[in-house]
């Protein structure tokens, strides 16, 4: 396998960016690869810098040294995002190495605080040629324990090594913890010294962690929410689903009576539940009135049950108005319900909570809409121009709809 096949292999299963030398570790360790030369990492690098030049490269650089699959990288908006976050980490990066030395020292006791350092604590001692304990401060966890903290910085373009450490840990007095803060990084015997055995533990923090704690605490760092416009996929998909064909209805010779293959467009007038007859004028008061009238037919079996009606990506009905679109209180009760729904999605939600509690949706004494056509004609208790998935399957021998005899003598009255 060549370096390039095992760093794929690599980042794949990383399923992230990562430094060259931790892809040539990983790649050894696997045994991917077997190298003859005695500098596998440089190698490595070298093939993947390399390789991204080439237009049709595999493999993209996302930092100094790192590297990632470009069919991991993020597209869009995303990508403009974590775009504009790098070159804010990258101008916070020089604006540290800019600052006078004093500054950055006021910097980190500012930082401390945003940590939940005792503000009344933090204090940025006297310089004296850089040496010493710079900060100091009094983090107290939840009134049950105290760090006294001693903070070393150190705002170097090259690493830090074992000697900072040692000098850090004989300046310390008795029950501090000392801190080196760093704007390079760290060598690795200033690390072993950092946390040798039997020694006070020295805390490290190089200048990625530190960018990273400006950021989280927004120390010289601003978030800017924007507001991103996106389709709402679950209430389109509704209101665009293909309509079943409509159930046959006995017409008087010479009539048109107001009935198609879709409801879009025919605004309710009326709505007819369990044999009573309530005005509307909306497809959400339609909604509301049949969810009220069963809350109050169910009591509190109506809360239980109403919960778990649920589409693809939201409840429709909640104790809580989070999530939701449109939310509207179901009177009587302390429920809320998603009004944000097409005519369609309405019939559908009123199906869907009859049949929770054992009636017939397709029945017309239990539930029936009266509807205004576009051309402003009114249609008296037209059966719904669909027959409901959740209603129980008609016998073989039954070829028409069940159609009142008021439908059937249906005609059209135009409105002035």
């Amino acid at each position: 396998m060549t370096f390039l096949d095992a760093a794929y292999q690599i980042l794949k299963q990383a399923d992230g960016p990562l430094h060259y030398r931790e892809i040539t570790e990983q790649a050894l360790a696997q045994g991917l690869i077997q190298p003859a030369g005695l500098t596998p990492e440089a190698t490595m690098g070298s093939r993947l810098y390399t390789n991204t030049k080439q237009e049709s490269s595999l493999f993209v650089r996302v930092g100094r040294g790192i590297f990632g699959l470009a069919e991991q990288q993020p597209q869009g908006i995303d990508a403009e995002v974590q775009k504009i976050n790098r070159a804010t980490r990258g101008r916070l990066k020089k604006q540290l190495h800019a600052m006078p030395p004093d500054r950055f020292e006021a910097l980190i006791g500012e930082l401390l605080i945003q940590m939940g350092f005792d503000e009344n604590t933090v204090t940025v001692t006297r310089r004296s040629n850089d040496g010493g304990i710079d900060v100091m401060g009094v983090y107290r966890a939840a009134g049950l324990t105290e760090v006294n903290a001693a903070v070393q910085v150190k705002r170097w373009q090259h690493n830090v090594g074992a000697p900072v450490v040692t000098q850090l840990r004989g300046s310390l007095e008795v029950n501090q913890h000392g801190i080196i803060i760093t704007t390079s990084d760290f060598t690795a015997g200033a690390r072993r010294e950092a946390a040798a055995a039997n020694k006070t533990h020295i805390g490290l923090i190089n200048g990625k962690e530190l960018i990273e704690l400006l950021i989280r605490h927004r120390v010289g760092v601003v978030e800017k929410m924007l507001q991103v416009m996106s389709l709402d996929e679950e209430w389109w998909g509704e209101l665009l689903d293909g309509a079943a064909p409509a159930l046959p209805i006995a017409e008087p010779a010479g009539e048109q009576p107001v009935v198609g293959k879709s409801i879009a467009g025919h605004k309710p007038v009326a709505l007819q539940l369990f044999g009573k007859s309530y005005a509307v004028s909306t497809w959400k008061e339609v909604l509301l009135t049949v969810a009220s009238v069963l809350a109050d037919k169910h009591g509190n079996d109506f809360a239980s049950t109403a919960v778990t009606l649920k589409g693809r990506k939201r409840q429709y009905i909640a104790p809580s108005l989070d999530g939701m679109i449109n939310p509207e209180r179901i009177p009587g009760t302390e429920l809320w319900i998603e009004a944000n729904q097409s005519a369609k999605s309405t019939v559908r939600l009123v199906e869907r909570l009859l049949v929770a509690f054992s009636y017939d949706a397709a029945d017309p004494n239990v539930f029936e809409v009266e509807r205004l056509s576009h051309q402003g004609f009114l249609a008296c208790h037209v059966n719904r121009p669909f027959r409901s998935k959740y209603a129980p399957k008609s016998s073989a021998s039954s070829t028409s709809s069940p159609v009142s005899k008021e439908v059937q003598l249906l005609q059209e009255v135009e409105l002035l």
